[in-house]
């Protein structure tokens, strides 16, 4: 499991073996990207995501990706760039959409409560 933005500081980092990192992405039995599209954009960017989205769709391996990006983002994409990603993602993954109040903030919140309680009320 990891995260676009990990992959991407990778490739960067070891350029002249980005070829040999996209491939070893393909063997994995499963591949969990989390938080796709949060990574921040370039003309570069795109294309080494969609050669490991790409890679992954021909290795016929699964793939989980979670995203904050709604349906209709994935349906109506900004670009043609980000257009061939997304239809392989919308084939290679079945979408869930999940519902509800953040598990961050909830978890924020109960910190905030807890110290309030220490501080007697003290604290914001």
């Amino acid at each position: 499991m990891t995260n676009f933005a990990e992959v991407l500081n990778d490739l960067f980092s070891n350029f002249s073996e980005k070829n040999e990192y996209i491939k070893s992405l393909y063997r994995f039995p499963l591949l969990i990207f989390n938080d796709f599209g949060m990574e921040r954009g370039t003309e570069y960017r795109p294309e080494q995501i969609y050669a490991v989205i790409d890679g992954r769709y021909r290795s016929g391996k699964p793939l989980i990706v979670t995203t904050n990006l709604t349906l209709n983002e994935l349906n109506n994409p900004q670009d043609t760039a980000h257009a061939r990603i997304y239809d392989r993602l919308k084939e290679l993954c079945v979408p869930v959409k999940f519902s509800g109040e953040s598990r961050r903030r909830v978890t924020a919140q109960e910190k905030l409560d807890r110290l309030r309680e220490q501080m007697k009320g003290e604290v914001m």
